[in-house]
């Protein structure tokens, strides 16, 4: 039996592993083009994309990414990032500056960009948890 579930296990990965999405870079502001995406960082594209890259974090199947940097330097001071659910119709939302988690009703709509890098992304419209 435990032949067997290896057997399927390495097959499954041999036949999935060719459809698998090559590594796109994701700008400032951008919301990701396939949902459930996985997020890599680096201190550039071509290192976000290296071999070496950093894993940031896996969005559920279904989840779309969206983070707003500050690009002034020194790079990354402050950050807003919202998620929302292709199926669902809320976003949710926090900011570096925050410790707080907000949440828009969103209805149909898709998750959009973030007016600032902070927590002022997170306006009358976005409520605080």
């Amino acid at each position: 039996m435990k032949k067997i579930f290896v057997l399927a296990v390495v097959l499954s990965l041999f036949f999935c592993s060719t459809s698998f999405a090559t590594i796109a870079a994701l700008g400032n502001n951008t919301v990701t083009a396939q949902p459930g995406s996985t997020i890599y960082g680096g201190v550039d594209a071509a290192d976000a994309i290296g071999t070496g890259k950093v894993l940031l974090g896996k969005m559920s199947k279904g989840v779309n990414f969206v983070g707003n940097l500050d690009t002034t330097a020194p790079l990354g001071q402050t950050y807003a990032l919202s998620t929302k659910h292709v199926s669902g119709s809320k976003a949710y939302g926090t900011a570096s500056d925050s410790t707080a988690i907000y949440f828009k009703d969103t209805g149909d709509a898709a998750l959009g960009t973030l007016d600032a890098e902070d927590n002022q992304a997170f306006g009358a419209a976005w409520t605080s948890m």
